[in-house]
């Protein structure tokens, strides 16, 4: 073979290792596919951290939970997760949940390459003698996400969701003795007995979700002195009045039916999303809450529904759930005046679900407060009878009652619309 000059070997030599300096990824910057949610739990009152918090992340498009995990010895925390919008719930034995029971937990936005910042206050539970539940759902061997696992003794219910793994906690529960199930459609749980101490937490309080149930409720909607619509049905826990999973479904031509209910007794419930549209209170004074029990069969629930007395401020629009910030020492009150009316009756709650200023006594038969229909604002505790203050950082719900006289009443009056249970949710400043 003939040798090749010097010079030729040589450019092949350097033309070999440009291509292979071109080629080479070593020193390009890695594009990120993910962001970053990150911040610290801390506590109200004396922003010092708070540990071993469980936070568990849900998918805001579907409520589906994706993860969880704890804070850390300083409070802090930091998820990696994909483009997209979350929603983030905090629990810790001794502390109020983290947003309390039906208020939507606020959405948190994930942009590629970002840091999104998001600390949170946790209030000290007022509760006392109380402990936890921890455990994991399963089914076939395996953990079942998005399962509501309710603790349920004699007249109380405490819940949790369980997490993309199936693992739950349940905080500040009532010393005591209570059964805990899993509720979900179209699966049955074993229930596992448990005795809750103060100060402790009572671990893996499994229980086991077998597939297959025929249970189903079915019924139609009555629409008093108002337009018809198509509304949501639902059936709730009896004990803490939260929706069970899949089991909701909204109405075609005024009828509905929700399939696959597991077997037990139910707090069913129509028109909760904000559409303008409540209950019939005077029917529910009359004939209790509606009350649904399923045993392997078909069941019927039919719902009298009205018009909502429309609030004005302060109050989350209809389109959303997120409370609104307000400044305590301003507060008024003001909702639209609702025909027919003869007076109102307006009612605080807290973050607890207590009434804490006006409302009803005496099994719905007695008016704490009574205001004109003359009159559509109220400023907080007018009267000086709120049974608490307003407190900075926490949730709460204001609901207007609407009242006509009837002399055919026992009491001489009834309701004939309230606010929705999802608008007037605020949150002090």
């Amino acid at each position: 073979m003939r040798a090749q000059p010097c010079s030729l070997v040589l450019w092949a030599i350097l033309a070999c290792n440009c291509l292979g300096t071109i080629g080479c990824s070593e020193d390009e910057p890695v594009q990120p596919t993910t962001g970053i949610i990150q911040g610290a739990v801390t506590e109200a009152g004396t922003s010092l951290p708070v540990s071993s918090v469980r936070v568990v992340v849900f998918d805001a498009n579907t409520n589906a939970p994706l993860l969880s995990l704890t804070t850390g010895g300083d409070g802090s925390y930091s998820i990696e997760l994909g483009p997209g919008t979350y929603l983030l719930k905090f629990a810790r034995q001794g502390y109020e949940d983290l947003p309390p029971r039906d208020i939507s937990p606020l959405p948190v936005t994930v942009t590629v390459g970002q840091t999104t910042p998001y600390s949170v206050q946790m209030f000290k539970s007022s509760l006392t003698n109380t402990g936890a539940i921890s455990g994991k759902v399963l089914a076939a061997g395996s953990g079942v996400p998005g399962c509501l696992v309710v603790a349920e003794g004699t007249a109380s219910g405490f819940s949790a969701t369980t997490d993309a793994s199936g693992v739950y906690l349940i905080t500040n529960v009532q010393a005591g003795s209570y059964t805990v199930k899993a509720w979900k459609s179209g699966y049955t749980s074993t229930a596992a007995a448990v005795n809750v101490t103060a100060a402790t937490e009572q671990k893996d309080v499994n229980v086991t979700l077998s597939a297959g149930v025929s249970g189903s409720v079915s019924g139609s909607i009555t629409f008093l002195a108002t337009t018809n619509i198509e509304v949501d049905v639902s059936l709730l826990n009896l004990k803490t009045r939260e929706t069970v999973p899949g089991l909701s479904t909204t109405t075609i031509s005024s009828n509905f039916t929700i399939a696959n209910v597991p077997d037990g007794t139910y707090l069913a419930r129509a028109t909760y999303k904000n559409d303008g549209k409540v209950m019939d209170p005077d029917w529910i004074i009359k004939n209790g809450e509606p009350i649904v029990t399923v045993s392997g069969g078909a069941t019927t629930r039919n719902f009298s529904v009205t018009g909502a007395v429309d609030l004005v401020s302060p109050t989350n629009p209809p389109s959303d759930t997120q409370p609104i910030e307000v400044v305590k020492d301003t507060l008024r009150f003001t909702w639209v005046a609702y025909p027919s009316t003869d007076d109102y009756v307006i009612e605080v709650i807290n973050q607890n679900g207590t009434v804490i200023w006006g409302g009803f006594a005496s099994n719905w038969t007695v008016k704490k407060i009574t205001i004109p229909k003359t009159q559509t604002s109220i400023v907080f505790n007018a009267d000086a009878s709120a049974t608490e203050q307003l407190t900075s950082g926490k949730f709460y719900r204001w609901k207007i009652y609407s009242s006509k006289n009837d002399a055919k009443e026992p009491t001489g009056w009834k309701l004939i619309s309230n606010s929705e249970d999802q608008r007037g949710l605020i949150r002090i400043k």
